[in-house]
């Protein structure tokens, strides 16, 4: 970011926010531009301040410190890379914090997770319930004082939910259910075929109609964050790889580039631009496996076999890289895992002119189908204004008209030397979220074929690395198939991280839907829900 505008941040952090205490930190090692102490009383005003701004909430957490709780807001420009760290300090014996949520409605969800992770109550939440584990859960995971349940408790808590379960199944419901006889409730999931992954949303309908749906998640919780904790950095690497288990080589990327600023660690050049291209190529792979479950879930078999055949292909390419198809743990701190085979750069060849005919059939098969485009268009439509509200990221809010790309907002590796462009929609329905995610299979193919013949010679290791990550805070974020995937690091110098926040695309996008639904018929609610494109395993972490 330009000193001018760095200037004009502080000034106005200073003057119009009124922070009680401001540092700035150096973006390039830490990843944050300025960290902000604010008052309690304040955080609301200043949120708006933010929101006024142009920017917008990115991630949310907290952190167990000895003395108290730190509450965590990062900021960021929707523009242009202006992170800005806001800091609340909330004592543990009061372990009470304003919510945030009546102004910034991504704050919903993130105030439930660390309510239920941290046992921070947020005064004026509306709906302060838990998240992801289950609602009888009366453990706070991520206290520093967590160890593991205790002996016993397993059978305990299994107990609670099923006596749970015998019960009435209206009693969870709104009392609303109560007031409208022609009303109703329809749990769509958790074990429905088009929820891609064990999620639940509870329509309210009259009759086929949506009045809106409530989506319920947690039941693939397995809680990386707190494995982080108790393993080294080393050891790390395995759970990213299992989060967005078909976007997996975005978060070796993402967890890669983190350490490695830290650290103040280059890689070769060999090595960024190996990281690319299989970033790329596994980028293509999760759009087309999106494309033809989505298509299929609106009775569309045709393309899901195209699509599936294209997959596979590239799948070997990837397999003979990495040694695996799915849950790639292939990059390594200052470098890969190992070398390009000899055979990769001709296998990738001969597949991209199949695949840029391929690319032409699906636009006749699908783009100008007369009945896809009718089924889609106007439909599940998202504002720029609601979007950003709910810190919506990749190809779902660049459908609502926001050119917010981690690759072109906060260049990283080779990006800002490659010619690539941000595909956007203006219209913000299922048909746009369609089209620009096609387009960006065009552009990643096009990023892939800038490479191939400027592959340089050299090693693939920075060589011998510093054991320990220095004391301090970080942040890092990469643009997934989905959307922006950051992580927030705070190391205290020792060999395992203390704390490790997953800001993950699908969690705030899912959020959003319930500005989607209202108005839909049932049958449409799968063709919105695809049209987002979630991973489940990365929503519940």
């Amino acid at each position: 970011m330009p000193a001018v505008i760095e200037t004009r941040i502080k000034d106005w952090l200073l003057s119009t926010v009124k922070v009680d205490e401001l540092t700035e930190k150096d973006p390039k090692i830490s990843g944050i531009h300025f960290e902000a102490v604010v008052a309690q009383s304040k955080i609301i005003e200043v949120t708006r301040e933010f929101l006024a701004q142009e920017y917008f909430l990115e991630s949310l957490t907290a952190v167990d410190f000895i003395e108290c709780f730190e509450v965590v807001y990062h900021f960021n420009r929707r523009d242009s890379h202006a992170r800005v760290a806001v800091k609340l300090l909330v004592a543990k014996d009061g372990n009470h914090a304003p919510s945030i949520s009546s102004v910034c409605k991504a704050a919903n969800w993130y105030e439930r997770e660390i309510h239920e992770m941290f046992g921070i109550a947020f005064e004026g939440h509306p709906n302060l319930k838990n998240l992801l584990l289950p609602e009888s859960s009366t453990i706070h995971p991520l206290l520093k004082s967590f160890k593991g349940e205790p002996k016993g408790s397993d059978v305990e808590q299994s107990l609670k939910l099923i006596a749970e379960d015998a019960k009435d199944f209206d009693v969870s419901y709104p009392k609303s259910i109560t007031q409208h006889e022609k009303d109703y409730y329809l749990n769509l999931g958790p074990q429905h075929p088009s929820t891609h992954g064990v999620l639940r949303v509870l329509l309210h309908l009259n009759g086929e109609r949506v009045i809106d749906g409530e989506p319920i998640i947690g039941y693939s919780h397995r809680h990386h964050e707190k494995m982080m904790e108790i393993q080294n950095y080393l050891a790390c690497w395995p759970n990213f790889g299992r989060l967005d288990y078909v976007g997996a080589m975005s978060y070796n990327f993402g967890y890669a580039l983190l350490v490695e600023k830290a650290m103040s660690v280059v890689p070769p050049p060999r090595v960024e631009t190996i990281r690319v291209i299989t970033t790329e190529l596994n980028r293509i792979t999760s759009h087309l496996l999106w494309l033809g479950t989505f298509l299929m879930d609106l009775g569309a078999m045709t393309p899901f076999f195209y699509c599936f055949d294209d997959r596979e292909k590239i799948l070997d390419i990837l397999e003979m890289v990495t040694g695996e198809r799915l849950t790639y743990d292939y990059f390594r701190f200052g470098g890969v895992d190992h070398d390009f085979p000899e055979e990769t750069v001709p296998a990738i060849k001969k597949f991209i002119p199949d695949f840029k005919k391929r690319l032409r059939d699906y636009d006749k098969l699908i783009t100008r189908n007369v009945i896809f485009r009718r089924r889609v268009h106007g439909m599940g439509v998202l504002s720029k204004e609601a979007a950003l509200q709910y810190g919506v990221t990749g190809p779902s809010l660049r459908g609502s008209g926001v050119a917010l790309d981690e690759r072109r907002r906060d260049p990283y590796s080779l990006y800002p030397q490659l010619d690539f462009k941000v595909p956007t929609r203006s219209d913000g329905d299922v048909f746009a979220r369609y089209e620009v995610r096609l387009e960006e299979i065009q552009e990643s193919l096009k990023i892939i074929v800038q490479l191939l013949d400027k592959i340089p010679a050299g090693p693939i290791t920075a060589g011998k690395l510093p054991k320990n990550l220095p004391k301090g805070e970080y942040y890092s974020a990469v643009e997934s198939p989905r959307g922006t995937f950051g992580i927030y690091l705070v190391s205290d110098g020792s060999l395992n991280p203390y704390r490790m926040k997953l800001r993950t695309p699908s969690f705030s996008n899912l959020n959003s839907i319930v500005e989607m639904l209202p108005g839909c018929f049932v049958s449409d609610v799968v063709a919105v829900l695809g049209s987002i494109d979630i991973v489940l395993p990365e929503i519940d972490r």
